[in-house]
């Protein structure tokens, strides 16, 4: 300290302050640095892991999602009326033909598929592009012996070589998967037969060539037998040993493989039994890192030579003007905007000061404009959901149709039609805002036979109206977007056949319109964020799930205030209730 006091005694108050801005600058980027660098390596290291991890339960998520699909196709092809009769041997050109349309739609509609054969107990076989290489019974093949010996689980084939099956689609069998299950008697549970449906390794393909790993990185998959079901053109997989990994879970291991160092994370999938692989060179992050450093070192340096003239520069400037400036940057900060800089000097301090007056003011009316704006942009995006189009040329051209369906005898696309008209009629209501409740449940009517002719058999639906309800009035196009949510969310995604139930009627006051399903149902967690999401106004836009029912409650909120609204009660595995509260109106009102 007696050193420090000589060579600081008598000298200048600059002197002094380089001196302690040199210090401080110098220690300051030195820990700073050598922390940045630090915690840049630890976020590298852990980022490479999360992607990783990320990327292998991507690609685990993406190939259960699709062998989940093919696993439903299976039941929607057992549970056809056609199938039955095909599996039980009563076999016809009618339920021949078919079935092969129903086929045909699968592979059309689903681009992964490459094909699909239905073997019955008796040996007969129907398929699009499948048929037998030689006479041999197909109930002899391999993969029809293992189906119908466990006939209650699918079974994968990542190399279906030797089948007795030739393709009229030009692939290999190392081009791709093969998923078989049999098909049992209800009462008895004796094997109809098996379904076979080859799924084309194309998808696996695409969903990991988007992922990037740096020069040495990749992803592959391993079935159960530490075969390689997917895997990159990569000379390394093949050095890989389906050993190193724990035949059940995840977890990460590090290998040395051609003088390269990798670590390998890797992640098993409990419903396809296979594991998802993601490998990355540890010695091309160490490189990376290494090269960083330098980069890091060189800022460093700049930066303080750069701080240290800056310092020099301006520590002759540093006087109580400043302090108060930023004293009052502090309360602008935090939200006073009622604050004014004072200063009798004609320096860059005033002329800061003035700039700082000026922000101040132009960030007071910015505020006002962008609250102005969020106003109306809110008013605008309601008024565009709702905006009209004519409806003159689309009622002729449906007309149109409909009398080309008539002139063909097509009574199912003449009923479409209608549905179609009367969906649009009500929907347009000449510019009404308000329509009564029984015009509401006519368009939601006319959507269900829209929705029936697409899914057919997927679902049923009943309508209860309380006959006091009938002539009270709601807002438009209410009940449509609920019901069309059931069907996407619940509905479609149901395995066999599902229910939509609508119920009107007055509880409390108030009038109540209801549409429940049987589907999947929600988590309690989701249920209530749901709930929570919708008691608030604004969010039109915010989320891209659920769109249409965030704006039909949006509509009401706007219309009758926050009493008013929509409300979810599910419970998961068993359905979902959407409640919406209107107020009783007698009469029709434009709001």
């Amino acid at each position: 300290m007696e050193m420090v006091d000589r060579i600081f005694k008598n000298k200048s108050l600059y002197f002094k302050l380089i001196c302690i801005f040199i210090l401080i600058i110098v220690m300051s980027v030195t820990i700073s640095t050598a922390l940045s660098v630090n915690q840049f390596t630890n976020v590298v290291e852990d980022q490479a892991n999360a992607h990783t991890l990320s990327a292998i339960t991507t690609v685990k998520n993406s190939i259960e999602l699709q062998i989940h699909e093919l696993d439903n196709i299976t039941t929607y092809i057992s549970e056809n009326d056609d199938s039955k009769s095909f599996f039980q041997n009563n076999m016809s050109s009618k339920v021949e033909e078919k079935l092969k349309k129903q086929l045909n739609m699968y592979t059309v509609t689903k681009p992964n598929i490459a094909g699909i054969l239905i073997v019955n107990s008796h040996d007969y076989s129907i398929s699009n592009e499948m048929s037998r290489i030689s006479r041999d019974p197909l109930t002899n093949e391999s993969w029809y012996k293992q189906a119908a010996a466990s006939p209650k689980t699918f079974h994968l084939d990542s190399r279906p070589i030797g089948r007795n099956i030739k393709t009229t689609k030009n692939y290999g069998a190392d081009e791709v998967l093969s998923l078989t299950k049999a098909v049992t008697d209800e009462k008895t549970g004796k094997v109809l037969g098996v379904i076979l449906i080859d799924w084309k390794l194309d998808a696996i393909k695409s969903e990991i060539e988007h992922m990037g790993f740096g020069s040495n990185g990749f992803v592959y998959v391993m079935d159960d037998s530490s075969q390689i079901v997917y895997s990159p053109v990569n000379p390394i997989v093949y050095r890989i040993n389906g050993k190193w990994f724990h035949p059940s879970g995840s977890g990460s291991v590090i290998k040395r493989i051609n003088n390269t160092d990798y670590q390998m994370m890797y992640d098993h999938s409990s419903y396809t039994k296979w594991v998802i692989v993601g490998a990355f060179s540890i010695n091309e992050t160490f490189l990376f890192i290494q090269k960083v450093k330098w980069i890091a070192i060189l800022i460093a340096m700049i930066v303080s030579v750069f701080a240290i003239i800056v310092a020099a520069f301006f520590t002759s400037s540093i006087t109580k003007p400043l302090v108060k400036l930023r004293s009052l940057m502090k309360k602008a900060e935090e939200g006073n905007l009622d604050i004014k800089f004072e200063s009798n000097n004609d320096d860059e301090i005033k002329q800061l000061g003035d700039s700082f007056n000026s922000m101040i003011g132009s960030i007071k009316k910015l505020m006002h404009v962008i609250n102005e704006i969020e106003k109306r942009k809110r008013e605008a995006e309601l008024k565009v959901l709702q905006e009209q189009i004519k409806p003159h040329f689309l009622y002729n051209t449906l007309d149109t149709i409909r009398w080309m369906a008539q002139e063909y005898e097509a009574r199912d696309i003449m009923a479409v039609i209608d549905a179609l008209t009367n969906l649009f009629r009500i929907g347009l209501s000449k510019g009404k805002e308000s329509i009564k409740v029984s015009q509401e449940i006519e368009h939601v009517k006319s959507y269900l036979i829209i929705q029936m002719t697409r899914y057919e058999e997927k679902f049923d639906y009943e309508i209860h109206v309380e006959d006091s309800v009938k002539d009270l009035y709601v807002l438009k196009l209410i009940l449509q977007p609920l019901v069309e949510n059931s069907i996407y969310h619940a509905i479609k995604t149901k395995r066999g056949k599902g229910k939509i139930s609508i119920f009107v009627n007055t509880v409390d006051n108030n009038l109540c319109l209801s549409v429940i399903d049987n589907g999947s149902g929600m988590v309690l967690e989701d249920m209530h964020k749901w709930n929570e999401l919708l008691k608030s106004q604004g969010m039109i836009g915010k989320k891209s799930e659920g769109y249409g029912m965030l704006n039909v409650n949006e509509r009401i909120k706007l219309s009758f205030g926050n009493d008013y609204g929509l409300q979810i009660d599910s419970v998961e595995g068993k359905g979902t209730k959407v409640e919406i509260k209107h107020p009783i109106l007698r009469e029709n009102t434009n709001f």
